[in-house]
């Protein structure tokens, strides 16, 4: 029995019963269809309940409704008095596939599922359905998810959890998401070429699949989330730039999501200023964790001055908050324009940062390649020992 339009016929195993039910009017079927958007109320499932992958059916009706107090007295969940009354209620129906349809009606299982626990995911995943629905047309985004290898790891976006992270503030639009992966080459990142082969290839990727469509007003807003080495990240902020509208995302890890925790913001930053000055110009920013200026003397020398932008209590979930990346922003323009205030124009900021990705691509976002330093970036070499240089953020297109 697959067709939606048929009530369950099942019985707990104590009801012996065969008589045949009354269909359900029109009307109720087709509200109780509405309210779950055609797909499984049961709580974690959510399957789409129209179509077939595997024979390739895209009308195969997959759906039952199910009743939460039985319209039987004596079937599962059932009441002498309220069977009867709720039997047609929509308010009284599920909709849910046949493995869900089977589980909560079934002799051996029925009793796991008590009324209310129903009622509780009808209403969950009704309220879900009702905020998507709700989002306004013009709230629709492109979605460009970014991953590269961190080391020797892979580290993928997973596409559903972005989308999940964006509603109901965002949705993202039909065929919007802008995959810019770039794929294990099978250089380790000690070798001379994987940071400009990457960069190359992180340019030439986005260049193709979204400039040219934000120039033509195609992508009208951008959701970005990254997962790659700082370096990449800071590269790829500086492509999509501060004059597109781009809401950057943080993988928060406890609990593991891309959404922003509604908790108030914790992090607080500390911008200081070198003693003196030095031949070579160094910025630090210690956000994931602390930097210690012998690692940077270690790769520049000991005649350089080290500005610093640090959290303090750094740590790798630090940054969880809209505020915390707001914070980020505004901390990050107040310290490039003390080091263009104080330095002038020198040749160019060497920066190492142990920051979040998100911090990263923002990094990328509010440098303005015609009123800072070009930038060179560090990034920590295990095989190498140490801060190493990866690629230079220039004044170019």
């Amino acid at each position: 029995m697959s067709d939606a339009s048929k009530v369950l016929d099942e019985q707990p195993a104590t009801d012996k019963s065969t008589r045949r039910r009354a269909s359900l009017p029109q009307n109720v079927k087709a509200i109780v269809w509405a309210r779950a958007a055609g797909r499984c109320e049961f709580r974690g499932c959510n399957c789409n309940l129209i179509g077939d992958l595997l024979t390739g059916k895209d009308n195969l009706n997959r759906a039952y409704i199910a009743h939460i107090v039985s319209d039987a007295p004596n079937g599962p969940r059932g009441d002498a008095i309220l069977s009867p009354q709720l039997s047609t209620d929509q308010s009284n129906l599920m909709l849910l596939c046949d493995t869900h349809h089977r589980l909560i009606d079934g002799s051996a299982t029925w009793r796991e599922y008590p009324d209310h626990l129903l009622l509780e995911m009808k209403a969950e995943h009704e309220d879900r359905v009702d905020a998507v629905a709700s989002i306004a047309r013009d709230r629709g985004c492109h979605v460009i998810r970014f991953a590269a290898g961190i080391g020797k790891n892979e580290s993928p976006v997973n596409t559903d959890a972005v989308k999940e992270a964006l509603l109901p503030e965002f949705y993202p639009v039909r065929n919007g998401v802008i995959d810019l992966d770039v794929p294990d080459l099978g250089i380790p990142d000690s070798d001379p070429g994987y940071w400009s082969l990457h960069q190359r290839l992180l340019r030439e990727k986005y260049h193709e699949r979204v400039k040219g469509r934000l120039e033509r007003n195609e992508i009208n807003r951008l959701a970005v989330f990254g997962l790659a080495p700082m370096p990449l990240l800071i590269e790829l902020g500086r492509l999509i730039s501060d004059i597109s509208e781009a809401h950057v995302r943080q993988r928060v890890r406890e609990p593991t999501t891309w959404e922003w925790q509604s908790e108030p913001g914790k992090m607080e930053l500390v911008r200081e200023a070198p003693a003196s000055n030095g031949s070579v110009l160094a910025l630090k920013l210690g956000v994931s964790g602390p930097i210690n200026d012998d690692r940077i003397t270690a790769a520049l020398g000991e005649d350089v001055s080290i500005w610093s932008l640090s959290a303090k209590d750094a740590n790798n979930d630090i940054l969880r908050t809209r505020s915390d990346l707001s914070l980020w922003r505004m901390e990050l323009r107040a310290v490039f324009e003390a080091i263009k205030d104080r330095h002038g124009y020198t040749d160019i900021l060497h920066v190492f940062p142990a920051v979040p990705v998100s911090a990263a691509m923002e990094l990328g976002r509010v440098w303005m390649p015609k009123a800072h330093l070009p930038m060179r970036i560090y990034d920590h070499n295990r095989a190498l020992g140490g801060f190493r240089q990866t690629l230079d953020i220039v004044h170019q297109a």
